[in-house]
């Protein structure tokens, strides 16, 4: 069965971190949703371009998902924080043992904030530290245990997409996708 994958967007959320997301899912295999949290389709994101996104929160917060996805960026992380629906589906995503994933100022901004993963270790955008108890410096983590991804900023977000990958699929298909990046030294490759 395919897994299904949601990628949340707000407006100010970073672009790099959610395109590349849904781009590597999408060579996975994996079914990708995107949703606007807004009742708005078309979000405009941290560095001025505007995504469109598939589907408005009204039309997926019933849906069922192997994984949501939170991109960062601060104010996009801002407003994953203050929209309830947003914080009430991650809590049943947990609940029923899925993935949920974010990146950059999401996991301090929402994920720390509504204390969802108290006894998680994470990482995030690296001035985020401190809104952390148990921190890890790496530029992905999965903590296993919990069913949570994070990971640190734009320029880690292959870094993110594999690792979802490679939860959700294993990881030879990580490496076919891996494969086709020609992915600079420090990314893991799943060779």
């Amino acid at each position: 069965m395919t897994k299904q994958a949601l990628v949340c967007l707000s407006n100010g959320c970073e672009e790099t971190e959610a395109v590349t997301t849904i781009d590597l899912l999408t060579r996975a295999g994996i079914n990708v949703t995107t949703a606007s949290i807004s009742q708005d389709r078309e979000v405009h994101c941290s560095r001025g371009v505007t995504i469109l996104a598939q589907k408005t929160w009204l039309e997926v917060k019933e849906l069922n998902f192997d994984v949501v996805i939170l991109p960062g960026g601060l104010k996009g992380a801002e407003n994953f924080r203050d929209c309830p629906a947003l914080i009430e589906k991650l809590q049943q995503t947990h609940q029923a043992g899925h993935i949920v994933a974010a990146i950059c100022a999401s996991p301090a901004m929402v994920l720390q904030h509504h204390h969802l993963f108290p006894n998680a270790y994470m990482t995030g955008y690296p001035t985020t530290k401190d809104a952390f108890q148990l921190w890890k410096d790496e530029r992905v983590y999965f903590d296993q245990k919990n069913n949570v991804i994070t990971s640190q900023g734009p320029a880690t977000s292959i870094d993110f997409a594999l690792k979802i990958i490679d939860v959700l699929l294993g990881r030879k298909k990580t490496a076919e996708v891996a494969q086709q990046l020609v992915l600079p030294s420090g990314i893991e490759s799943y060779q």
